[in-house]
């Protein structure tokens, strides 16, 4: 079972063939790149994942974080971690299935509807495609809150730790 965990929240990759802590500065020093959290193999992709996680017991100012969020500030962030990350593994000649960027903001208090918006402007600040590209820079991203992940990868798939499940 490969587990790893970003704070409080532990993720099971048990289904990869392999996942790593890609934002893990002994991989990349010395170097001023942006970094995805996790990377992902599986049978038929790779799992570019963020976590952000403002739901974090003792978190000092949630509220930050969702006017980040509401005022599109995050999303230029959000995109250059996915294209630094890619930049890098696909140099490392490690890009030989198609990556779907998935993005976990765990925040109880963010409605899906407003999660599905910052995922269309996530999908035009990448890009996905261009006329000039013979493949696109991913298959898909999304933008998901727990319970989404969680339906999505399995009920299993993520913990918060401080809750003791």
């Amino acid at each position: 079972m490969v587990v790893l965990v970003e704070n409080d929240l532990e993720f099971d990759f048990s289904p990869a063939i392999e996942a790593i802590t890609f934002d893990d500065d002994a991989l990349h020093n010395p170097s001023t790149i942006k970094r995805v959290d996790f990377i992902a193999e599986f049978e038929d992709k790779f799992i570019f994942l963020e976590v952000k996680d403002p739901d974090i017991p003792g978190a000092t100012n949630p509220d930050r974080f969702k006017e980040k969020l509401l005022t599109g500030n995050l999303i230029p962030s959000l995109a250059s971690k996915y294209r630094d990350s890619y930049w890098f593994r696909n140099h490392s000649g490690k890009v030989t299935k198609p990556i779907y960027y998935v993005v976990l903001i765990s925040m109880a208090s963010l409605e899906p509807a407003l999660l599905l918006s910052k995922q269309d402007e996530l999908k035009k600040s990448l890009p996905l495609t261009h006329v000039q590209w013979q493949n696109p820079s991913a298959a898909g991203c999304a933008i998901l809150n727990l319970d989404q992940y969680k339906a999505y990868f399995g009920s299993n798939s993520v913990r918060r730790l401080s809750a003791g499940d």
